[in-house]
């Protein structure tokens, strides 16, 4: 990797003087011929994007962006952030249950959701116009009348604060207008019985004040099928989903406007198991004689389902056909308020955003995995009560002096209350009828908060025609509270910086090189952990992100080419492990004496166990080579991996012990080893992917015609989790989406498409849990796969 990695970042250099030394030579002959100038056409379009908190165009940023308007989110079939994957060069988003775990650049979301441990935030911030969401569990909303999604890699520590610790997602909707009257109604339909529709109205009241209404509604059959009883009703991730938006801007004057936003979203889906659904493989070590607390080093490794039931009758078919005697949902409800306050004056222009939004959600699952166990409800689950506030007061400079600056104070506070879901028989006859919060459960109102508040600034400054310079700090201030007496509060405050120089090399290539931080908070670990030997308190994760990188427009202008190279290092990286430890931590035993005795138990915390270092390369490209034909391309480059002291584990807690001395990683008899990651590859890393997509309009006549486009996208194998075991291996492969549409006129379409053409089942989420099986320590390997090949047409009039 190390020479293939050398070899691009000279392609990279070539390339790059190549573009200059073109775009020079067409630059000093400005006396073109009427026909030379006819033959620059057809040109890229120009993006503005609003990366740096104020509209530029996209190749005016010194960061590295891919932005997707309107038809490209389309064209991709993107309805919630999981699609961005296919579009983004380097982006992967791993999910599980109703939670998103994105993962950029050689950093992944670990943990999620709202439980013992805290509030799980991801690595990729998403934002919607502006606004944080702060928690995995609510990054899975739809995405309808959406004007641009701008997809910012690397750390934006600076202007957008904690947890962009590997970029961030920005999600601008389309606002009302003042000048017309606009809607449009889509319907469809497709397989697996996929009915959904969207309707959009935007209306002018009058002069000064337009609204604009969004509604939503999607559901299908689940894409897992549940063969325990016939049918679609108990299938496995269903959908049914409704969402409506109201926007309102007020505007008296061409200084002051003010915009009032309310969204409301409901699911209420069967869903697959929030870490994983799946049961399919398991390690386990066994003991050299009975009872002699001496372990084989070799681990005995069986496909399947290590730890079901005894009743249990039938394996999984595969990975879209399983065997569940227990039900699911995943039940979801949000409400989002928004007041943005704009003012422009002589000296800057002032907004003011406001935000509070709740979420009450419940997941439950059937954690034996089988056909056996208890019948119904029996199973396990959680449930979240969230309210956020956010305000955030933001100034910036605007006018055209060489000089401009952008600056503010920020302000978020989040309570998260959550409780264990389990199963009760409420009737008395012996079978689990009800879910209940079970007395263990948290089932008293004890929130875990966060709070944070922020001061930031970035300024930009000409210093002539062709070079520019960028400088922004932020200082970041958190506190949290967790559930429970015996947890610690935790706070740490940070020092967040960006730098860059920005070079035009000529009028349609630019060159910069940046250097910037970016942080994701620590937190604390359960008590019962602690008690065995878990630290209380985990620090932030830090990165330092140095990056070079090209913006240019090649061929006349019929091509776009974005190009950067990037070093990271990651320090004070957060685990998340599954460990066995002592039932009873009074007794003075060690874990393998407890083990030998059958009174050892399992536990998940996290620890900081190291760095991981990373550098790699990413290319954009979008090219004209005719007219009528697009064709788009990414590349990614990434190598990636712990760094030799990455290490986790004491003798209070051993993680991954029934992996044995897996690659001699650890000494399974040595109380004192850790267990090392020292060389792996962390979770959803490819070494490298490519993209490529391409359309072409074919001319029907008049105002009809036909669009084909075809998106394709090739990965080199990697790990669905930090463990680099094979059972969480996914193999290179590659993937394809088909759409079709006919454009009849200017007011109607009709669209077909497939996704995954291919019928490839890919894992998106893996994990090596901790047992005890028989009395013995075991890791189990639980999986969650992608959707199988899906297919739908629809049908959109707009006026």
């Amino acid at each position: 990797m190390t020479t293939k990695f050398t070899r691009t970042l000279v392609h990279f250099a070539v390339t790059s003087a190549i573009a200059a030394t073109t775009m020079n030579v067409y630059g000093a002959d400005q006396t073109s011929t009427e026909t030379q100038v006819q033959a620059k056409e057809p040109t890229i379009e120009r993006i503005s994007v609003t990366a740096n908190r104020r509209s530029q165009d996209l190749q005016e940023v010194s960061s590295s962006i891919t932005a997707l308007g309107e038809a490209d989110i389309a064209r991709a079939g993107i309805i919630d952030v999981t699609g961005l994957e296919q579009v983004v060069p380097g982006l992967r988003m791993g999910s599980s249950g109703g939670e998103v775990r994105p993962a950029m650049r050689g950093a992944r979301t670990n943990e999620v959701g709202v439980a013992g441990t805290g509030i799980a935030e991801q690595i990729v911030g998403i934002f919607q116009d502006g606004i944080y969401v702060p928690t995995t569990s609510s990054g899975l909303g739809a995405l309808v009348d959406v004007q641009r999604i701008e997809v910012l890699r690397g750390p934006q520590g600076t202007l957008y604060g904690r947890n962009t610790f590997a970029g961030s997602i920005n999600i601008i909707t389309n606002q009302p207008v003042f000048d017309d009257l606009l809607g449009s109604i889509k319907v469809e339909t497709g397989g697996y019985n996929r009915s959904a529709y969207e309707g959009i109205i935007n209306l002018p009241v009058s002069d000064t004040v337009a609204t604009r209404f969004v509604v939503a509604s999607d559901r299908h059959d689940g894409y897992i099928n549940n063969l325990v009883i016939p049918g679609p009703s108990d299938d496995l991730r269903e959908k049914n989903q409704f969402y409506v938006r109201n926007v309102t801007k007020w505007e008296p004057n061409d200084a002051f406007n003010a915009t009032v936003r309310f969204d409301y979203a409901r699911k209420n889906s069967n869903s697959e198991a929030i870490w994983g659904y799946q049961q399919i493989a398991g390690y386990q070590v066994t003991e050299t004689s009975p009872a002699s607390g001496v372990f084989n080093p070799e681990p005995v490794i069986t496909p399947g389902h290590i730890y079901q039931p005894g009743d249990a009758q039938r394996d999984d078919l595969g990975p879209y056909d399983v065997y569940r005697n227990g039900f699911s949902l995943d039940k979801q409800e949000s409400f989002s308020t928004t007041v943005a306050l704009e003012w422009y004056t002589d000296f800057a222009d002032v907004k003011w955003t406001t935000n509070y939004s709740t979420l009450n959600g419940k997941q439950y699952y059937d954690n034996d995995y089988s056909d056996g166990g208890l019948d119904f409800v029996g199973g396990f689950g959680r449930q979240d009560d969230q309210k956020t506030l956010s305000s955030e007061l933001q100034f910036a400079s605007n006018n055209d002096s060489d000089l401009s600056w952008i600056g503010g104070l920020y302000y978020f506070d989040q309570e998260a209350d959550w409780s264990w879901l389990s199963h009760a028989d409420t009737t008395g006859d012996g079978i689990s009828d009800s879910v209940v919060v079970p007395s263990w459960g948290n089932p008293d109102y004890d929130p875990h908060t966060a709070k944070s508040f922020a001061a930031y600034g970035q300024l930009r400054y000409q210093i002539n025609d062709e070079l520019r310079i960028v400088g922004g700090l932020r200082v970041n201030k958190d506190d949290k509270t967790f559930t429970g007496e015996t947890i610690p509060d935790w706070d740490d405050s940070a020092l967040l910086y960006k730098a860059a120089a920005e070079y035009d090399v000529s009028k349609d290539i630019m060159i910069y090189a940046s250097v910037a931080t970016g942080y994701r908070t620590g937190g604390a670990n359960d008590s019962r952990v602690v008690a065995r030997g878990a630290d209380p308190l985990y620090d932030n994760e830090d990165v330092i992100s140095y990056e070079m990188g090209m913006k240019s427009y090649l061929l006349d202008g019929a091509m776009r080419l974005n190009l950067s190279v990037f070093m990271n290092k990651y320090d004070d990286v957060k685990a998340q492990l599954f460990a066995t430890s002592c039932n009873d931590t009074t007794t003075g035993e060690t874990v393998l004496e407890c083990v030998s005795a059958g009174s050892a138990t399992t536990f998940e915390y996290y620890e900081n166990g190291g760095d991981i270092e990373t550098k790699g390369l990413e290319a954009d490209i979008q090219w004209i080579p005719i007219d009528n034909l697009t064709l788009t391309g990414t590349l990614s480059l990434l190598d990636s991996e712990f760094a030799d002291g990455f290490a986790v584990g004491n003798e209070q807690l051993r993680p991954l012990l029934g992996l044995g001395n897996q690659g001699g990683r650890q000494d399974i008899n040595d109380n004192n080893s850790q267990f090392s990651f020292a060389g792996w590859r962390p979770a959803m890393a490819p070494e490298y992917s490519m993209g490529l997509s391409a359309r072409y309009e074919f001319s029907l006549g008049g105002e009809s015609y036909l669009v084909p486009y075809i998106q394709m996208n090739y990965l080199d194998d990697y790990y669905a989790f930090d463990t680099n075991i094979p059972e969480v291996q996914v193999d290179a492969h590659l993937m394809a989406d088909a759409r079709l549409t006919w454009y009849i006129n200017d007011n109607v379409q009709v669209e077909a498409y497939v996704k995954n053409i291919g019928d490839k089942a890919i894992l998106t989420r893996g994990v090596v849990h901790s047992k005890i099986v028989d009395a013995l320590p075991a890791n189990s390997v639980q999986a969650n796969w992608n959707n199988p090949r899906t297919w739908g047409m629809s049908v959109k009039y707009q006026f």
